[in-house]
């Protein structure tokens, strides 16, 4: 499946309990577990198919936690792929970025706006000290 940047796909981290994992990503403390849309925020040059990673933030429907950096996305800036679930009003977490395997992904179900991608990158921005 191949990446895009603002990209919703629908992601679940592995477990401790997972056969076989290679990678030690139990969730602890306020990390977010279970399938969930994450937004991929990699560039696209780094999307390609012979990579097996990208990063991703996670998005969460508790609008409650929206602040300078868990960025506030109204349902009219999610676009719900073909034949999948509207979004609703949401929250993308920047500041639980991850690298998140792309055999884990379940399914690509919409894309964020230019405006909303733009939001989330300024979310990221302030996380990350970044100018």
């Amino acid at each position: 499946m191949q990446m895009v940047n603002g990209g919703i796909y629908l992601y679940e981290p592995p477990t401790a309990a997972d056969p076989g994992g290679t990678a030690a990503l139990a969730q602890s403390g306020s990390e977010q577990a279970g399938l969930r849309p994450y937004i991929v925020v990699t560039r696209n040059s780094l999307n390609v198919a012979s990579r097996p990673m990208v990063i991703g933030v996670p998005m969460t429907s508790r609008t409650n936690k929206a602040n300078s950096y868990r960025i506030f996305l109204p349902e009219s800036e999610l676009i719900p792929d073909e034949g999948c679930d509207p979004f609703v009003d949401s929250v993308a977490l920047c500041d639980h970025v991850r690298v998140i395997d792309k055999a884990q992904i379940h399914k690509k179900v919409g894309n964020l706006t230019e405006n909303a991608r733009h939001a989330v990158g300024l979310g990221l921005a302030y996380v990350l000290d970044l100018p």
